[in-house]
């Protein structure tokens, strides 16, 4: 069997979306909380150090309640609550969905609670009513109601939400680092003369300004000539400070593409180097010995824009947290004109959303080559054709992947 063979974009997906596991999670302050992914759902939440109740069953002050559990911050434990029963719960934590109140500490007969929390029984020393002492119950949700399940990806609405229930810090995955490796001696950055034999870098600023814009602001880049001991420099580098490495141009086999042996050196498991698109054949992915994500994208313009809309933006919405049946979001649209397509390679199509006739149709807007960024400029994304469909009439829904950065799940 040939190593690292081409695949299918759907093979090439279900590899990163088996070697790609969630980043750990930690509490963030709300204020830096936009675009994050939840890692526990969001309920009303304990305002006291206390104990959880139905205020139904505290019948009289000096009312005994059975404990039969603990709830603390950040825990997604949701304990049932027999009549006659409270559970131990710490500010911040999320209420039983069977509970209706709480009672401070200090208003009940615990003299260990925070020592030595193993009382049986617990007698409550005052009255209560429904929503005491939980932020949010009432004004903002229900009883038991789940204001934002776990996976819920944090935009202004969602913030708001979170605020209303007087959180000041909510559990979301850690967000990327990425390090972007712009390869060749013929690029060239903006606003410096050019030469017969440059090009003007556009991958490196498009793809930083692309990770960014998708919320993950942690992204730095660096362009690498072609020299194999300073790629090789530039690259171990680039895996020491990132979760995840973009490298564009060089991971060819010429004599000059030094990509190869510098991801060799640095021990990178490649897993797939091509698919089978078009445009966007040569790509790659791989694992760092510490678990880094390594994604080689083509230099030509275009190509590297579908690789990174196909695969790595989705992949990056993974390590964040992201659902896995929400990272690659797709529309069904129509097509606004008839189109054929016999390659052998699955076709992504630039298109661009078209509702002037009152009804959304996707019409493709054909790139010229593979280093056409101008359509790429022009475009809402790509139609998603299969190899070998044949002709497709003007009216045909098909599948259609946005090319959107920070709104997509």
């Amino acid at each position: 069997m040939t190593k690292n063979p081409i695949v299918t974009p759907q093979d090439a997906w279900r590899i990163l979306a088996e070697s790609i596991v969630p980043l750990p999670a930690g509490n963030v302050p709300l204020e830096r909380a936009a675009g994050g992914w939840l890692t526990a759902p969001l309920a009303p939440r304990s305002a006291m150090d206390g104990f959880a109740l139905r205020a139904a069953d505290v019948t009289a002050p000096g009312t005994l309640l059975t404990v039969v559990g603990e709830v603390a911050a950040g825990s997604d434990l949701d304990p049932p609550l027999p009549p006659g029963a409270c559970v131990r719960i710490f500010t911040g934590a999320n209420v039983p969905r069977a509970a209706d109140a709480v009672v401070p500490v200090e208003a009940t007969t615990s003299k260990s609670f925070r020592t030595n929390p193993t009382d049986p029984e617990v007698g409550i020393n005052t009255s209560c009513r429904p929503g005491d002492h939980i932020f949010g119950q009432g004004e903002t949700a229900r009883q038991g109601e789940i204001l934002l399940p776990a996976g819920t990806r944090l935009g202004p609405r969602q913030l708001a939400v979170a605020a209303a229930t007087g959180q000041t810090d909510v559990p979301i995955h850690d967000r990327p680092r990425v390090v972007v490796l712009n390869t060749g001696e013929e690029l060239l950055e903006a606003g410096r003369p050019a030469g017969a034999h440059h090009t003007r870098n556009s991958n490196g600023p498009f793809l930083v300004a692309a990770v960014a814009a998708a919320g993950f602001t942690e992204v730095r880049r660096a362009t690498v000539p072609d020299a194999a001991d300073r790629t090789a420099a530039a690259f171990a580098d680039a895996l020491a400070a990132a979760d995840a490495v973009i490298l564009t141009g060089g991971i060819s086999a010429g004599r000059h593409d030094y990509v190869p042996g510098a991801l060799a050196a640095a021990g990178v498991e490649i897993a797939f180097r091509g698919v089978a698109i078009k445009p966007g054949k040569p790509q790659l992915f791989g694992r760092g010995p510490g678990g880094n994500v390594v994604f080689g994208l083509p230099g030509n313009p275009l190509s590297s824009l579908v690789g990174f809309y196909e695969f790595v933006l989705p992949a990056l919405r993974r390590l964040a947290g992201c659902p896995l049946d929400r990272c690659r979001p797709r529309l069904q649209v129509p097509l606004a004109c008839e189109w054929s397509h016999h390659g052998d390679r699955a076709l992504v199509l630039p298109a661009r959303l078209d509702d002037s006739g009152g009804r959304t149709m996707a019409l493709p807007c054909p790139a010229v080559g593979s280093a056409d960024l101008a359509t790429g400029g022009r475009v809402d994304g790509a139609v998603l054709m299969p190899p070998r469909c044949g002709t497709l009439a003007a009216g045909t829904v098909v599948p259609f992947r946005p090319w959107w950065e920070g709104t997509s799940c």
